[in-house]
């Protein structure tokens, strides 16, 4: 009997500790039910397959465009009278931006004043030629020759004035460089007393024009494939770190730099109020497709519960 009883309690006991730890286990992990509201708001939806869009940022910089950049070489040598201009002014046409006085100036002024004189002595003996042509004194040759030589003279003249206005020279020999186009000066190398070479062959002004310009991107070996003309892209920058401006991939350069292994991707862009400056770094953002297809789903269908999506 004892022994009977002996198993018949420890029967129960295992009945019971089985029973407390199911409804431990129960209480500590509750199973997720759809309550009624859920049920109503419930929609189906199928998984596909996309390629996964990455994400690529190049660095870059600001640079004008080069049909727009005009470099101002020196006609003449002579000694730099004065400067009239500072890196980043806006430039019209018609301002004097240095004046040079210039010794080849001084010759081309001897040339003008003979010239002139000779044209005024052509003219007068055309002049008398005519009279004596007409009172028969002088012959039909001589009048001829005579109407010749004041041509000749005449075109001298012009040729001269020609060449005063492509090089801007004034009288005492000084030589006055303006500016082509009207743009921003973005490079300068000459300053007041400086002696100019005739044969320098370097220019001295760098004018641009900044209505567009490009942003030159570093694109490394390993993204090339990443990156295509037509692209479109966000260009932020650094100057204005609340604003974007969208843009297209207009060029890219088939030359890795030797130095930062990178090709350059220009974005061309309108820069109507000046915002971008030359020199000024940026990042472009780009979004590609990648090789690979995923499993893709709705983000609506995402359910974030206990700090975990499902």
């Amino acid at each position: 009997m004892d022994a009977k009883y002996s198993l018949l309690i420890t029967a129960v006991f295992v009945i019971l500790f089985s029973a407390c730890k199911d409804k431990v286990d129960k209480t500590e992990s509750p199973k997720f039910v759809l309550n009624k509201e859920q049920i109503r708001k419930l929609q189906f939806s199928t998984v596909s397959s996309r390629s996964v869009i990455g994400k690529l940022e190049l660095t870059g910089k600001v640079i004008p465009d080069e049909n727009n950049l005009v470099n101002i070489y020196p006609m003449v040598g002579g000694k730099v009278v004065s400067v009239d201009v500072e890196i980043g002014e806006l430039v019209s046409t018609d301002k004097p931006l240095v004046v040079i006085n210039s010794g080849e100036a001084r010759e081309f002024e001897k040339e003008f004043i003979a010239a002139k004189d000779e044209y005024e002595l052509a003219k007068k003996n055309y002049e008398i030629q005519l009279e004596l042509h007409q009172s028969k004194f002088s012959s039909e040759r001589e009048l001829a020759y005579a109407k010749k030589d004041m041509q000749l003279a005449k075109a001298e003249v012009s040729r001269l004035e020609e060449v005063y206005k492509v090089y801007n020279l004034t009288n005492g020999g000084n030589y006055i460089i303006k500016s082509p186009v009207a743009g921003f000066v973005i490079e300068k190398k000459i300053g007041p007393n400086m002696q100019i070479r005739p044969d320098m062959n370097d220019y001295i002004l760098s004018i641009a024009r900044l209505n567009e310009v490009f942003i030159a991107l570093n694109v490394y070996e390993n993204d090339i494939p990443k990156v295509k003309l037509g692209q479109e892209i966000v260009i932020k920058s650094f100057s204005y770190p609340d604003s974007s401006f969208s843009g297209v991939i207009s060029r890219i350069e088939n030359v890795i730099d030797p130095i930062s292994r990178t090709v350059k991707a220009r974005v061309r862009m309108n820069n109507p109020n000046f915002l971008f400056k030359p020199e000024m770094n940026c990042i472009g953002i780009l979004h590609f497709e990648e090789t690979k297809r995923l499993p893709s789903i709705s983000s609506k269908a995402i359910v974030f519960d206990k700090n975990k999506n499902f």
